[in-house]
């Protein structure tokens, strides 16, 4: 056998040894942060609940357990030059939801989710209540009001608002026509109406710059259009063709915009090149009635 190999015997047969003396002893380890079931308690003062082999003297004594928590700590007593069990010492217990540290392990009611965020016992599905030892709250009841947001959060939106059919302000904030020669009419950018539906959706009607519209809206996404006849300034008779849509929560829609000649006049005129337009439209809330 070479020498390399007998060296790497000897350390096995030390190690060896070392854990057949250290578990030879008494009363076990004195170190910080015995087990639950020995006493230790984690992070108190003293460690578990045997003895060390001294010296020490007759009488002598020294805290053990923890004093954390509910935790109080025993003591043990040197007899015949060893510390003997610890006694006297309180915890740890298994832990309740009480705010107590039963546990001893620094925290109160861990475990129990004290303080986050949940649905109580009330009329809506919105996570607004907190939770507590006795289960969670029962917040205030938050009703779905006409404002394109789901405030009851049952994944409708105004489905059951309590003030009537909804009323949003529509206020156009861009239009874009196809050519610089275009004449924004009669739907121009900084033209307001009220668009006017029931909050479970249904039929629509509005009125945006004196041009009538009417559509449907369905899970909050609403499509409307607007016909209507304008004498344009070179004499010919236009028919305005319009069209709004977008989803209403989002606070955002689309305006489109086309045209064509229904009548030159008698004589005829000569009429200008038809355009097109593009716009975006702002939804402004407010309840029916106000």
């Amino acid at each position: 056998m070479s020498p390399s190999v007998r060296f790497a015997l000897g350390v096995v047969l030390f190690a060896a040894a070392g854990c057949s003396a250290r578990s030879g002893l008494p009363y076990g380890d004195t170190g910080s942060g015995g087990s639950t079931s020995n006493g230790g308690g984690g992070g108190g003062t003293g460690g578990g609940t045997g003895g060390d082999p001294g010296p020490c003297v007759a009488g002598e004594t020294t805290p053990c357990g923890s004093d954390v928590g509910e935790c109080k700590p025993g003591v043990r007593t040197c007899v015949d030059d060893v510390f003997g069990p610890c006694e006297g010492a309180i915890g740890p217990f298994e832990e309740q939801c009480n705010g107590l540290d039963d546990d001893c392990d620094g925290a109160i009611d861990n475990g129990f989710h004290i303080g986050e965020a949940c649905d109580g016992p009330d009329s809506d599905l919105c996570m607004d209540d907190v939770m507590t030892c006795d289960g969670c709250s029962a917040g205030p009841d938050i009703l779905e009001v006409c404002n394109g947001v789901d405030d009851n959060c049952n994944g409708i939106v105004d489905a059951d608002c309590e003030v009537g059919d909804c009323e949003p302000t529509l206020f156009v904030t861009g239009s874009t026509p196809s050519s610089p020669s275009c004449i924004d009419f009669p739907v121009e950018a900084g033209s307001t109406g009220v668009i006017e539906y029931p909050c479970g959706g249904g039929t629509v009607t509005a009125n945006l710059g004196g041009v009538p519209f009417s559509g449907s809206v369905t899970n909050g996404f609403v499509s409307i259009d607007g016909v209507a006849n304008v004498l344009g300034p070179d004499g010919c008779t236009w028919e305005t063709d319009h069209h709004i849509e977008g989803n209403i929560p989002s606070g955002h829609l689309t305006y489109h915009y086309a045209e064509h000649v229904v009548s030159a006049g008698n004589p005829p005129h000569f009429c200008w090149s038809p355009c097109t337009e593009k716009g975006t439209v702002d939804i402004q809330w407010i309840p029916a009635g106000d």
